[in-house]
């Protein structure tokens, strides 16, 4: 046996990285994921594109990604804050929803909801819309579980004193 064959055999095999099906993870998540960009940013089609570029990154990064359910949920959340903050920036003005229903204590809710800072926002859409428990939301945002419990408890304690009569 030779020097060369022998050193072959003793090195561990590497890990290949696995392909993901990006085209199907899109078919299967843009639905939902829009929606929580569409509640974060309170803008559908800038919802839409912030969903087209949290695909792009995670194509763009497949071979590196472990878990890209969790990748996509957090792309979108970072980067529906992102345009936020530069909508705010750019024009410091209010944007004012149509109202989605009917009901005028859901048209509440949702006018209190609009008014929340947009990490309030997000972890409210991720804790309610996604139902996603604190643990799960720190683990898809890579926040502390601390701050995602102090960031929610502040959003619900808004919520409440904005929809006290």
């Amino acid at each position: 046996m030779s020097v060369e064959s022998a050193l072959h055999r003793s090195r561990p095999a590497l890990p290949q990285p696995t392909m993901i099906d990006v085209e199907t993870m899109y078919r299967r998540h843009a639905v939902r994921l829009t929606r929580l960009a569409t509640a974060i940013t309170l803008d559908r089609s800038v919802a839409e594109e912030v969903v087209q570029d949290a695909f792009a990154g995670l194509h763009r990064r497949a071979a590196t990604i472990d878990r890209p359910e969790a990748y996509l949920q957090r792309s979108v959340v970072n980067l529906s804050v992102k345009v936020l903050r530069r909508r705010r920036v750019a024009d410091r003005q209010h944007l004012d929803p149509p109202p989605l229903t009917h009901l005028p204590e859901l048209d509440d809710t949702w006018s209190a909801v609009v008014q929340l800072p947009p990490r309030q926002r997000a972890v409210v859409a991720l804790r309610f819309w996604e139902e996603l428990s604190e643990g799960e939301m720190a683990e898809v945002l890579g926040w502390p579980a601390g701050t995602i419990k102090s960031t929610l408890h502040r959003a619900l304690r808004r919520l409440k004193e904005e929809l006290q009569p």
